[in-house]
């Protein structure tokens, strides 16, 4: 039996912050705080999604999260296991309560075609393997209203037509998380990724996407060991980093 990761303790609360990630690695560099901390705020003023996207959360309405990793067990190469982790994790919690959630490639989660949770990773390195990953989560729960020009916003409350205690569902998410997390370093691996893309959107289906040189039908079929997506087109096999491919929608 694992002693647990994520204690009260370790939970770094602010009533308003701009971002959770970057407080988490202000954390890192002045306090060298404990694998599994997490900082949460209610009030996440410039939330910031991949790159130069932003994510919008109504004060004191969602879960707005960083948690602290120090993976130092995994090489580089494998640095996208903690993207599954942190992934699959929101996705067991939802599956709780909705039935139709997806991961979208590499990290969103998805209700339907709507989302739900976004996810941004940020790894630093020490040598050949990772010294800490800042993974900070967005979670759509009580908030009823977007008001960004987010294409396609969905919470938990719009699906149940419920409200939820945030310290709960926190608890609870942070289980989820805990499980994947304790499953990669125990060394299983290959079960991380199968159910990652059994989990996957449009997993082995045809659609239509976008890359650098125009629209094209194709059929994701899995990832690489870095996390890149492998997609069948025209015949061949084609391999994309972050941003290098657009889903059609």
């Amino acid at each position: 039996m694992q002693q647990r990761l994520f204690t009260p303790q370790l939970i770094v609360r602010k009533n308003e912050i701009n971002s959770t990630n970057n407080f988490a690695l202000e954390l890192i560099k002045s306090a060298n705080p404990a694998d599994g901390t997490v900082v949460l705020t209610l009030n996440q003023t410039k939330g910031r999604g991949q790159q130069t996207n932003s994510w919008e959360s109504e004060s004191g309405k969602n879960l707005t999260i960083s948690i602290i990793f120090r993976p130092e067990f995994l090489p580089i190469s494998q640095q996208f296991n903690i993207s599954m982790v942190i992934s699959l994790g929101v996705y067991d919690y939802l599956k709780e309560y909705l039935g139709d959630v997806f991961i979208k490639w590499p990290n969103d989660i998805y209700v339907g075609d709507k989302k739900i949770a976004g996810i941004l990773i940020e790894h630093s390195i020490m040598g050949s393997v990772l010294s800490t990953s800042i993974c900070g989560i967005g979670l759509n729960i009580n908030q009823t209203k977007f008001v960004s020009d987010a294409p396609n916003p969905i919470s938990l409350s719009n699906c149940t037509n419920q409200e939820y205690d945030l310290e709960t569902e926190l608890s609870k998410l942070l289980e989820k998380i805990e499980n994947r997390y304790f499953q990669l370093k125990d060394g299983d691996k290959k079960q991380l990724e199968r159910d990652y893309l059994n989990t996957l959107y449009w997993m082995n289906e045809t659609h239509s996407y976008k890359d650098k040189n125009g629209l094209f039908e194709g059929e994701i079929i899995g990832i690489t060991e870095w996390g890149q997506l492998r997609i069948v087109a025209e015949g061949e096999e084609r391999i994309y980093n972050f941003k290098e491919v657009s889903f059609i929608e």
